[in-house]
This record gives structure tokens, sequence and C-alpha cells, in this order.
């Protein structure tokens, strides 16, 4: 071999060389971009999920505020419909919001702050009357579909496996049938969620009723902040529940303002209502029979918090949903991405 040649096999042997080291430089170099690109993306999560957890801190701190002030609670408080302490509060490179959607028939606003969860239907506790009643009034199902549900809801929490109506409900034999099989629950929900393992429920009715549904406290609904549907659920007729909703309104007719009226006591709804507005004999009584039951409270000891975590010049949001009671216990926590 003379020298051209071996020259010729140096000169290509030193530009693959080359060609392999820049490919291997270029590959090295979308690695190392991918690994700064995930540790930014998992130091902007970090920092989201604290900011998500100081909103729910500051809820707590203002509800433990409230609780020395007020002997009722209603829509118009500290912990409720307070846009500036709630809504866009800038923590260190970004912010939070507090706030739930407010309810009530077809109308609905965002409302900043926390949703006392003694506005809602008990779902350990409730009857299958009020449970039917509010799958009517949410849903939109048929009387037998809401009928249908309301008991398969009814055989999952009770503590025995016997059906509580001959043609509706669910037992062990429906669940192990399935694809992916359990038996029925026979005790307490312990989550919302644990709604869509009932048979007969699925994601549109679950979407509908989750926001009217509790499994906190014990069962009595706050008729200062309750919304029409879960009145309604209760059994009061529609002439009673919009004199209740208007009452609440005050002089301005905008629920969660400082002249909203309120119910100090149970004691004395029919007294305050029948000041105002002239109510039926049948009317009083089933709103009366309710008030001896022990159905309303006007104080309440259970809250969901939604905070909503954003940096400043960025899409990506982190929430977290609590649940709190008086005394700050977290009761609930789920983070959402």
């Amino acid at each position: 071999m003379n020298r051209t040649n071996t020259r010729g096999s140096t000169l290509i042997i030193a530009l693959w060389a080359l060609f392999l080291l820049t490919v291997f430089a270029v590959q090295l170099g979308v690695i190392v971009r991918q690994k700064i690109t995930l540790v930014h993306r998992i130091d902007d999560r970090e920092n989201r999920y604290l900011i998500a957890e100081a909103g729910i801190k500051q809820a707590i701190v203002q509800l433990r505020k409230e609780d020395a002030f007020f002997a009722a609670d209603f829509l118009g408080e500290r912990w409720n419909d307070r846009s500036d302490t709630f809504k866009d509060i800038r923590v260190g490179k970004g912010y939070f919001t507090v706030s739930y959607e407010y309810r009530d028939g077809e109308y609905s606003r965002t409302i900043y702050g926390l949703q006392d969860e003694e506005s809602k239907i008990n779902l350990n506790k409730a009857s299958f009357d009020v449970i039917k009643r509010l799958f009517q009034a949410v849903s939109g199902l048929t009387r037998s579909d809401a009928e249908e549900l309301a008991y398969c809801i009814i055989d999952w929490r009770d503590k025995d496996s016997f059906f509580q109506h001959p043609q509706y409900g669910a037992e062990d034999s429906d669940y192990k049938g399935l694809r992916n099989s359990y038996e029925s629950k026979d005790a307490d929900f312990e989550v919302i969620e644990e709604l869509l393992l009932v048979h007969k429920m699925d994601q549109e009715v679950f979407d509908k009723i989750r926001h009217f549904v509790t499994i906190y406290g014990e069962g009595k609904v706050n008729i200062n902040t309750a919304p029409r549907e879960v009145l309604l659920a209760l059994g009061l007729t529609p002439r009673v529940v919009n004199n209740i909703l208007l009452f609440r309104k005050g002089g301005d007719m905008i629920v969660g303002t400082g002249d909203d009226d309120i119910f100090l006591q149970s004691a004395t709804i029919v007294p305050r209502l029948s000041q105002v507005f002239d109510l039926a004999p049948s009317d009083i009584s089933v709103l009366s029979n309710l008030i001896a039951s022990g159905q309303f409270v006007t104080k309440s000891e259970n809250f969901m918090i939604r905070s909503v975590a954003q940096l400043n010049n960025k899409k990506r949001q982190t929430t977290i949903v609590a649940v709190a009671d008086r005394t700050g216990q977290i009761k609930y926590w789920r983070e959402e991405m």
C-alpha cells in the first residue's frame, strides 16, 4: 500500500470519527435539553402545588376567623364571595384562586371562597325519598329511574346484603357479574367518587349530582346556604323554596351581599318567613315537620376548598380540592393536574 492510499484511509477514518462524535454530541445535547426541561417542569409543578396549598391555608384562616363572630353561617360571610381574599392572590412566582360554582336552578356564577358542605345532601344519612327527589331535580331522570338509582345507593351503604325493594336496587350478585367484579360495599360512602361504583350510576349523572351531595356532617342542611335543588329534595314545595331564596337575598335581591337576610336558628324559620310572605297552612306544616325532625341547621361545620394555582405567564395549573372542618382539620385532600 502506498502513502497516498494510507493517507486516504486515515482521512476517511478521521471523517467517520468526526461524524460519529458530532452525532453523539447532538444526541447528548438533546438528552441534556430534555432533562433540563423535565427538571423545570418538576420544579414548576412543585411551585404550583405549594401555591395551591397556600390557598387552602388562606381559606382555613378565614374560616376560623369567622367562627368567632357569627352565630350562623350564610353566603355573605368572609369565607364566601370575597374576590379580594380569594381571587388571583399573589404568592411567590404565581397566584392562587379559591372558588366554586354557585348553582340555583338554571342560574350559576363563580363565587370566590369556600363551599358549605352542609348546604348539600348527605349520602350516608339521607332517606330514599330525599335521594330520589334530588336525582329528579338535578339529573332529569324519570321517576322510575330516579327510584332505581336511589335504591342502588341505599343498598350500597346499608349494612346487610338484602334488597330494600323487590324490583329496584343492587347487591353482591349485580356487581359480581361485571367484567371487573366486586361486591356491594354495605358501609358508608368514604369519598363522593365512590358513587361511580354504584350500580346504574354513570359519569353523566355523577357530574350533575356531585355538586349537591356530601359525606360530611350529621346529615342536616343549612337553610341559609342550601341551593334550590337541595331544598326541593327535602320535600319543600317550589313556592316555599322560592320564598326562602328571596328572603336570603335581602333588599338588593343579590345573594352573598351585606344586606342578606339570615335565619339565626331553626326555631325562627317559620316566624321570619311568615313576616315577609303569606304562607299556606300546608306549607307551614311541611316546613314545621322538617324543622321538628331536625333536618335544618343554621351553623355549618364542614367546608369544601378548591384552590387553583398558576405560575406567572404560564398556562399550566394545579388544583387542590380539600374538605376542612371549623378547627382546620383536613378530612379530604385531592390534587388535580
